[in-house]
């Protein structure tokens, strides 16, 4: 079997790469869904084939759109050996370019700061939302991390390359304990290249010439004068090889990494506005340009027209002879008061309306009430008998969340409000009345309360250094519930404890 072989739907397009042990990645066709995807073929002899099958099976039930998706499995003979059978492990094509070649193309020079913490919190989500699922990635290296031209953030071999490869040492050299550790690990380590240019302990297997690996592992603000204190306070907590800190709590997990990274990003370029990120949208269609367009111009013409009426209205009082019929009076008396249609209503659509909301409950999916050392997912509450008291008649109570010994929530992924609007809706604004001031908020819309907030749609997200937030999305998003999501929350005044909380929400549609 060679290049242009038909397997079944899929058309072998270029062997890309091969190993000794007969392990093949092959770039393919999709003939029924016309696109490009990737093959992994593993024989069916080799002493990893079994555990591979099973990872693959488990690593197909999670859907999120960093993740290069495992989309089937066939059975095939192995390419050139007829005689031979092997598993195909059929992929999402990785499009763009992967980290190695990012830095090669830099020719070494590590990343902004800011554009390196947020690269990597975005790898950390998509690993979190596979480990979600109980699928950790287990083997994440610089050639596991694609950027594709429009800027997205896509990750491959999701339990895939560590059940193929076995689990990834730790940068300090020792065997990783778990796969959880070692994301968490490797993760800190991707960060640590992005931000110095250069990777902490050994390096992975066929490192190119930007892969310099740190002679010493300083904290980074040591090796690169323009990474700040935050960073080494993130590596002292993630990162096996970084020298420790006193008093820094472990991260023990990807979705405590992203947060942490997040609050560490906050720390680096503060937020003057009030709408960060949001949603990536394409331009208001022709249609909807041209009804816009129409109601300013009734507006206008409805505006002029009432200006007009009233001019002659006054004339005819001032010509009005005092003898004129009583019937004539009342009908001026009628118009004069009748009740004139302002131009602003005119202007006003659907899109400016507040919605109603139906209610509000505590959503804490990371958080284990009930002691049975698993995450609660969408059935997870914090504080939720507060929750009625958001938008209340009393503007001194409010929905609060747990007492932390952090800002990023003793290492949870955060921690958040739901708001149920009843039916589905198109959300394009949320504002916050906020407890304290200095929390990370991320709203999200979704249509079902889903386990994970990673699978809710995004709406926005930003860091509020005051007491209110307003978060606008260029375009709306559909959805029954809006998530107000904590991704840091503000400090306790006078202790050393932090907690966030929401007075009120209005929410525009």
């Amino acid at each position: 079997m060679t290049e242009h072989a038909v397997l079944g739907r899929y058309r072998l397009q270029a062997l890309v790469s091969e190993r000794s042990d007969g392990v093949a990645l092959w770039h393919a066709y999709d003939e029924v869904l016309d696109r490009s995807v990737s093959i992994r073929v593993v024989p069916l002899d080799h002493p990893r084939s079994a555990s591979l099958l099973q990872s693959a099976q488990r690593a197909a039930t999670v859907d999120d759109r960093r993740l290069l998706r495992v989309l089937d499995l066939i059975d095939m003979p192995v390419p050139g050996q007829p005689d031979r059978r092997a598993t195909g492990v059929v992929s999402e094509w990785a499009t763009g370019r992967h980290l190695r070649e990012l830095l090669a193309s830099r020719t070494g020079t590590p990343l902004g700061t800011p554009e390196a913490l947020d690269l990597v919190a975005e790898v950390a989500r998509a690993v979190a939302a596979g480990a979600s699922h109980g699928v950790g990635h287990g083997r994440l290296r610089p050639t596991s991390v694609f950027v594709t031209d429009a800027g997205e953030v896509r990750v491959r071999g999701l339990g895939v390359d560590a059940a193929l490869l076995g689990t990834g040492p730790l940068s300090n050299g020792e065997p990783a304990p778990s796969v959880a550790v070692a994301d968490v690990d490797a993760l800190a380590s991707l960060a640590y290249l992005l931000c110095t240019g250069y990777w902490p302990g050994s390096l992975p297997e066929s490192a190119p010439d930007p892969m310099r690996p740190a002679p010493t592992v300083l904290p980074p603000s040591q090796v690169r004068a323009a990474v700040p204190r935050s960073v080494d306070l993130l590596m002292s907590r993630s990162l096996s090889a970084a020298p420790p800190q006193r008093g820094a709590e472990p991260i023990t997990t990807a979705a405590g990494f992203a947060a942490a990274a997040g609050a560490a990003l906050d720390q680096v370029a503060p937020v003057t506005t009030t709408t960060l990120k949001p949603v990536n949208v394409g331009p208001v269609s022709p249609a909807r340009r041209l009804v816009r367009i129409a109601l300013r111009l009734l507006a206008v013409v409805a505006g002029v027209a009432l200006v007009l009426g009233i001019a002659w209205v006054g004339l005819q009082l001032l010509s009005a002879d005092e003898s004129s019929d009583p019937t004539d009076e009342a009908t001026t008396a009628e118009i004069l008061t009748s009740p004139a249609v302002p131009v602003d209503e005119l202007t006003i659509t659907s899109e400016d309306q507040p919605l109603t909301i139906a209610g509000f409950r505590s959503y804490d999916p990371f958080g284990d009430d009930d002691g049975d050392e698993k995450p609660d997912r969408r059935k997870g509450l914090e504080n939720d008998d507060l929750a009625v008291t958001v938008n209340d008649a009393d503007p001194g109570t409010a929905w609060l969340t747990s007492e932390y010994g952090t800002a990023d929530m003793d290492g949870k992924a955060g921690v958040g409000l739901i708001v149920d609007l009843g039916v589905e809706r198109e959300v394009q604004q949320v504002s916050v009345n906020l407890v304290g001031r200095g929390t990370g908020v991320d709203v999200r819309v979704s249509d079902s309360i889903k386990r994970d907030p990673a699978l809710w749609s995004p709406l926005g997200e930003a860091f509020a250094p005051q007491d209110r937030i307003d978060i606008r999305a260029p375009r709306p998003v559909a959805g029954r519930y809006v998530l107000v999501w904590f991704t840091q929350l503000p400090p306790i005044e006078g202790t050393e404890e932090f907690q966030g909380g929401v007075r009120s929400i209005v929410i525009t549609a």
